[in-house]
């Protein structure tokens, strides 16, 4: 791998920030794109305001009844799938 004169291309000095500049220009086009959204969309309304996580809080604080079954414990030591708790 030489460049012109024989010389051989530095990695350090060459290499690895021709690498690092190129995450600049992609993650201005990855922001652009996700973030400014120059391409159109939008975010829904209950995303973007967080109305949703809030509902869920409200509903596992509400004290609504336990609908899954008893809760168990992975026990790789003693070869078994499950032991209960």
């Amino acid at each position: 791998m030489s460049a012109g004169g024989g010389q051989m291309v530095s990695f350090t000095k060459v290499i690895l920030p021709a690498v690092f500049a190129s995450f600049v220009p992609a993650y201005l086009f990855w922001d652009l794109a996700r973030n400014r959204k120059v391409f159109g969309g939008t975010c829904a309304a209950s995303y973007a305001d967080n109305n949703w996580q809030k509902e869920t809080i409200a509903k596992f604080d509400s004290g609504w009844p336990r609908e899954a079954g008893s809760p168990v414990v992975m026990n790789p030591i003693g070869r078994q799938n499950f032991s209960k708790v």
